[in-house]
C-alpha cells in the first residue's frame, strides 16, 4: 500500500471534480459529507439498460460507473463557500486497464485473479490523503503486482503535476 499526502489541496480538487485527469477510472464508491451524508454505489445497475446498452458495457467488461459520468453530481454537492466536512472517493482501473498493466507486469497472472486495483481519495481534517490498494481472488505470494500497482500510481501523479509527500 502506498500512502500519499496531497500538498496542493485546490489543484488536486480542481483535477479531480473539474479536469479530466481522473475521468478513464471507475468510481467504485463515492461518500461525501456536507449538510447531509451523500452516499453514491458506483456499481452499475444492469437491469436499468437495454439489451443495446447491455451488450455494450459487457463487451468493455465494465460493470461501474466511470468517474467522469458521476462527477458532475459529486461536484454540485461539494461546491459551495463552505468546503466538505468529508468526502471519501474510491476510483478503480478499469477491467481492460488491469489486464494490459497484467500483460506487462504479470503475465502468467490471470485477471480474474484480481478484484480491482484501487485509488483511495481521503478528505478529512482540510487534509487529503490518497491510498492504494489491491484485491485479490486468490492468495499471492509475492508483491511484484502491489510494487507495479503503486509505481504506476506515482507515475500517474506526475505526468499530472499532482504534487504529493509520501508518508
Amino acid at each position: 500500500m502506498l500512502a500519499l499526502k496531497i500538498t496542493d489541496l485546490k489543484d488536486f480538487t480542481n483535477k479531480l471534480f473539474i479536469g479530466e485527469v481522473f475521468d478513464h477510472f471507475w468510481l467504485n464508491s463515492a461518500e461525501i459529507s456536507t449538510y447531509n451524508r451523500f452516499t453514491i454505489d458506483g456499481k452499475l445497475q444492469q437491469n436499468f439498460f437495454d439489451n443495446d446498452e447491455k451488450e455494450i458495457l459487457a463487451g468493455t467488461g465494465r460493470t461501474y460507473s466511470l468517474w467522469k459520468e458521476v462527477k458532475p453530481y459529486c461536484y454540485s454537492i461539494i461546491r459551495g463557500r463552505r468546503t466538505p466536512l468529508y468526502f471519501k472517493i474510491v476510483l478503480q482501473l478499469s477491467y481492460k486497464k488491469t489486464i494490459s498493466l497484467l500483460k506487462h507486469s504479470e503475465p502468467g497472472l490471470s485477471a480474474d485473479s484480481i478484484s480491482g486495483l484501487y485509488l483511495n481519495l481521503q478528505y478529512k481534517n482540510k487534509t487529503l490523503l490518497c491510498t492504494t490498494g489491491i484485491s485479490f481472488n486468490t492468495f499471492m505470494q509475492t508483491k511484484h503486482l502491489e510494487q507495479l500497482w503503486n509505481s504506476t500510481i506515482l507515475d500517474f501523479f506526475s505526468q499530472n503535476h499532482i504534487l504529493f509527500e509520501e508518508l
